[in-house]
């Protein structure tokens, strides 16, 4: 019995237990964004909030997504490159944005889906803010490191909508492809 539970899993085990956190994970983090946006407001703590949950479904999202693709490491996968295998390995070693950016990019590889997202386009210049905000409100240093204006807001809002996407839109190419 003990030789047992110290048998490694395989790789089917741990690409199983991978999707069974994601499955897990995601569930929480979406009732947790949409009983947010149950009380949405105008208010500058509620934009906060925002920012911060949506902030962690995406982390958690593309945390889950780096699970599933180290899987790859042990298996016939299609080649990636030195930073994606980086990332896969030690996700410390990249900040936020490129930890999102890296992490996508190899999914849709290894996966063989498409249309991959764009990451040379405006939409994903702007994106990045959406994290570098959630630092400020995380780790202020004064208050205007807690304030959103309206303008701001608006596109960050848009920006958040945009990374959300790019986390579905894998989902549901694996799925199309698949029939996960």
């Amino acid at each position: 019995m003990l030789a047992a539970m110290n048998t490694p899993l395989s790789p089917q085990e741990r690409m199983d237990a991978a999707f069974n956190n994601y499955f897990a994970l995601s569930d929480i983090l979406q009732k947790d964004l949409l009983a947010l946006l149950d009380g949405e407001s105008d208010s500058q703590h509620w934009r906060r909030n925002y920012i911060r949950v949506s902030a962690s479904l995406i982390e958690g999202y593309v945390h889950c997504l780096r699970e599933m693709c180290a899987v790859s490491f042990e298996c016939i996968a299609p080649e990636i490159g030195q930073k994606e295998t980086e990332v896969l390995r030690s996700e410390r070693n990249f900040d936020a944005n490129e930890r999102i950016k890296l992490t996508l990019r190899v999914a849709y590889k290894l996966f063989e889906l498409q249309p991959a997202p764009n990451f040379g386009g405006s939409e994903w210049h702007r994106a990045q803010r959406v994290l570098k905000k959630r630092h400020l409100l995380m780790h202020p240093k004064s208050s205007t490191d807690l304030q959103i204006s309206d303008d701001l807001w608006d596109e960050l809002y848009g920006d958040v909508t945009w990374l959300i996407e790019q986390l579905f839109n894998f989902m549901s190419a694996l799925e199309k492809k698949h029939g996960y």
